[in-house]
């Protein structure tokens, strides 16, 4: 059984039918991807300004990364939704629901991105800098992803249903 042909059934075809209903092919996902990134900047950038300060101010000083790298990221979260509900994605999906949907997705990362934080700042002793840098950046396009098809489905764009 190939690869296809394994997504080509259950959840996996689901999937495929929704990319192919929405015309949702590489062009399309790299343009909104590039618009994600670069919106992405400023969230990464108010989110690391965040976590400086709720280092600095020491949280809880036994788990001084971790604690700020989740309250960071949990504030995060809201201000990032809001951020590609106004300007990355022309969705008219419900506001409510989007965010919803928004902080399940982004609730999954957090608990991932959090044990990951603790091992390499705590076990591996590595700079809790860097430790930030690799989430941010292991978790960028799994990001966009989930995001653009589970908080903002393409099937409630704008131009898609004018």
């Amino acid at each position: 059984m190939t690869n296809y042909t394994f997504l080509k059934k259950g959840l996996g075809g689901r999937v495929l039918e929704r990319i192919e209903a929405n015309d949702w092919n590489r062009r399309v996902m790299m343009v909104e991807f590039f618009k994600f990134s670069a919106f992405g900047l400023f969230n990464s950038a108010f989110a690391w300004i965040l976590y400086e300060v709720l280092y600095k101010i020491d949280l809880w000083s036994e788990h001084r990364a971790v604690a700020a790298w989740s309250v960071s990221c949990t504030i995060g979260m809201i201000q990032a939704h809001y951020v590609h509900y106004k300007f990355t994605f022309d969705s008219n999906f419900p506001y409510g629901q989007s965010l919803y949907r928004a902080m399940v997705v982004y609730a999954s990362q957090l608990l991932v991105t959090t044990c990951l934080t603790y091992v390499m700042v705590e076990h591996y002793l590595i700079h809790h800098r860097i430790s930030w840098l690799v989430n941010t950046c292991l978790f960028g396009f799994l990001n966009f992803l989930l995001i653009r098809w589970i908080a903002f489905p393409p099937e409630h764009d704008v131009k898609r249903s004018a």
